[in-house]
């Protein structure tokens, strides 16, 4: 008899002590989890109205306003000469000030977007975006490889629209900006066109 209550005893404590540890182990990761959940959140989804996370670290947005304590007119009086000195008859006329420039890139993308989908099923004129693309290829800041993958839009949509000779003038003169724009086989397929 005493070797069963043996046997419950040790039975009984090996069930306990399991079941401490799967439960503590179950709160360990419960505690985790949550630590993790907090840590995302903080560290991707608060910001405060002030601070931005970037990957460079955090950067100050905006400054608090600022609150006059007692002793603070000779700052008042400070920021009143900075206004003065900012008027438009004072300052230097002779500094140009340059409008945004567009990223030429995205514009591109953007653009490549609604040429390809033109591509693909092609309606009964030329989408709008001709005259913006066009007026890609002479931007100031594009180089010749992005108006070389310009004028190849410019010719895949001249060519969806069956204009094979503004198609082909497009797509040499892509190729005379960069050899590897990839146009030409689609230069030899049209001229075999324009032959026959």
């Amino acid at each position: 008899m005493k070797k069963i209550i043996r046997f419950l005893v040790l039975l009984a404590v090996i069930v306990v002590g399991f079941y401490l540890l799967m439960t503590g182990l179950v709160i360990f990761a419960s505690l985790a989890a949550v630590g993790a959940l907090v840590w995302v959140y903080l560290r991707y989804f608060a910001k405060s109205a002030n601070v931005t996370h970037s990957s460079k670290g955090v950067t100050i947005d905006q400054v608090s306003p600022f609150v006059p304590t007692p002793g603070s007119a000779s700052e008042e009086a400070k920021d009143v000469d900075v206004v003065e000195e900012l008027r438009p008859e004072i300052v230097d006329s002779e500094v140009e000030v340059k409008p945004d420039t567009h990223d030429v890139y995205a514009l591109y993308n953007l653009y490549e977007i609604e040429a390809r989908a033109y591509c693909v099923s092609p309606g009964p004129k030329l989408p709008t975006i001709v005259d913006d693309i066009i007026a890609l290829t002479n931007h100031v800041d594009a180089d010749d490889q992005l108006r070389a993958k310009t004028y190849r839009l410019l010719g895949e949509l001249y060519e969806a629209d069956d204009n094979v000779v503004l198609a082909l003038d497009y797509y040499e003169t892509a190729l005379a900006l960069d050899a590897k724009v990839g146009v030409k086989r689609k230069i030899t397929k049209l001229q075999k066109m324009t032959e026959s």
